[in-house]
């Protein structure tokens, strides 16, 4: 072997983490946005030991883009009928849209059950299988962390190209898969979203309930957007009126005139940059399209740059 190759080798959770439930399940809840990342998703409102029932799921969380509940169980060792069952009890229980089991070995069987769920189970409800991993370059000390993805559904990679999609949905999905490839390489310690066949696309502000977005609207017209929508209406208020406050100094520094709208229908709030449109997503040509990815990259760099140090200064708890 080349001198300057050495061998990778893999090492249990627990040399880390100590405990499962203390130490592992903790750290990822604190750190759930790297689970998203691997998946291509926006995960976020982590909670641990969620009661479902006389159980407790081990992390209960959301999915910013979809809204749909996101249940996660995590097992040390090899796979066993014990947390398949408390996985599906809580899948069940919290009507997840996204039912991830995180373990160190998967059996066969286990792994089988989760490709037939996704096969011929629930068609709203997504089951991965994940394996953390911890590893190291040998004769070293120092530790690494990566996610192997063992199961996931069958179309999560193809749905780009899902006869079933309607030409709008087609046309939002590859709209934005260009949008994240180009911010992506702006910013490249962005988490990468997985796009998908709706007329937004939003990650977290740094505050739970609390995101930014591109987002179609209307009118027709495309907005960068930071839409406030916390499970307290007296919150998202407070964090909209504390923005407000500072309104003519963020708007002289993105020199351009913001929209400022409270959605009382819906409880929340939302501070947006629009850009009004010709036509609709599916009459604009290549080069618009293009032009329209540059400008919602460019658009949102200096919005993000703007908002984010002052979300993370607020104090409105």
């Amino acid at each position: 072997m080349d001198e300057h190759i050495a061998r990778i080798q893999e090492h249990k959770l627990r040399t880390v983490w100590q405990n499962e439930e203390r130490d592992f399940t903790r750290w990822l809840a604190e750190n759930i946005q790297l689970l998203g990342s691997e998946l291509g998703i926006e995960i976020e409102d982590a909670h641990t030991e969620e009661t479902v029932g006389d159980f407790s799921s081990d992390i209960v969380a959301r999915e910013m883009n979809t809204g749909e509940t996101v249940v996660i169980e995590n097992q040390y060792g090899k796979t066993d009928h014990d947390h398949l069952g408390k996985l599906l009890t809580y899948s069940s229980g919290k009507n997840a849209g996204f039912t991830i089991w995180l373990a160190e070995e998967f059996r066969p069987e286990h792994r089988s059950v989760l490709e037939w769920l996704n096969e011929s189970g629930p068609k709203d409800v997504k089951f991965f299988a994940i394996k953390p991993r911890v590893l190291s370059i040998e004769n070293t000390d120092k530790r690494g962390f990566e996610f192997e993805v063992v199961v996931e559904p069958n179309d999560w990679e193809r749905e780009i190209t899902d006869e079933s999609l309607s030409e709008t949905e087609r046309s939002y999905r590859e709209f934005f898969a260009d949008l994240v490839d180009d911010y992506s390489e702006r910013r490249p310690h962005w988490s990468k979203l997985k796009p998908g066949p709706r007329n937004y696309l939003t990650f977290s502000a740094g505050i739970s309930g609390v995101s930014f977005g591109w987002v179609f609207h209307q009118g027709p017209e495309f907005a960068v957007e930071l839409y406030i929508q916390t499970s307290d209406a007296e919150r998202n208020m407070a964090i909209f009126e504390a923005l407000q406050e500072q309104s003519a100094e963020i708007e002289a520094n993105l020199d351009t005139e913001l929209v400022w709208q409270q959605l009382s229908d819906k409880r929340a709030c939302r501070i947006k940059w629009p850009k009004p449109l010709e036509e609709k997503i599916t009459q604009l040509s290549a080069s618009q399209q293009a032009q329209l990815v540059e400008w919602g990259v460019d658009v949102m760099d200096s919005f993000q740059e703007e908002f984010e140090p002052r979300i993370s200064t607020l104090n409105v708890d």
